[in-house]
């Protein structure tokens, strides 16, 4: 031990300022590189999951959808018209809410015309739901699809928004 703390006094004069003004550097330059990782931008998937809330009302879809990035929505099993709407907050029971840290990722409502039973796209997200850092669930939005009661629609997220084409939109309002 003595021989460590010997060598460390050894360094008189400028060889002491020397050092002194290197370990300053290095530790004026550490809040400089924490900046620079937290800024870094990482490529990250594209990713939205979207889970159903049953409902018992005949032409209603509900999703509670969180994404980190834009996203598209595709209607299959359906042609006609969709009324679309989007929730950015609000509460699923009593004491359970969604979306505080969230915001919309697209328009909040709109009325798409799904023209192919084989899929049609109805809604073209261009922004993730979540707006600040939170659970999952503060950082989801609630989707409504309405419908032909008679139509069994299946609705499928697709995450990333090269090549999603935009919906169709309609002028028509179902009742």
């Amino acid at each position: 031990m003595k021989n460590r703390l010997k060598s460390l006094t050894m360094l008189n004069g400028k060889k002491r300022y020397i050092a002194m003004a290197i370990i300053g550097v290095e530790l004026l330059s550490l809040p400089a590189a924490a900046q620079i990782v937290h800024r870094a931008v990482f490529e990250i998937k594209p990713r939205v999951v979207a889970v159903e809330i049953p409902t018992d009302e005949a032409g209603l879809s509900r999703f509670l959808v969180t994404s980190n990035d834009g996203f598209g929505v595709d209607a299959i099993d359906l042609i006609g018209v969709i009324n679309i709407e989007v929730r950015k907050s609000g509460s699923l029971s009593d004491v359970s809410r969604f979306g505080d840290a969230a915001q919309l990722p697209g328009k909040a409502s709109l009325c798409a015309e799904s023209y192919s039973a084989l899929g049609s796209p109805i809604y073209a997200a261009t922004r993730k739901t979540a707006m600040e850092p939170g659970e999952v669930v503060d950082q989801a939005v609630i989707f409504e699809f309405r419908y032909d009661a008679s139509a069994a629609p299946t609705f499928v997220f697709k995450p990333g928004t090269e090549g999603a084409l935009p919906p169709k939109n309609c002028n028509l309002n179902i009742g």
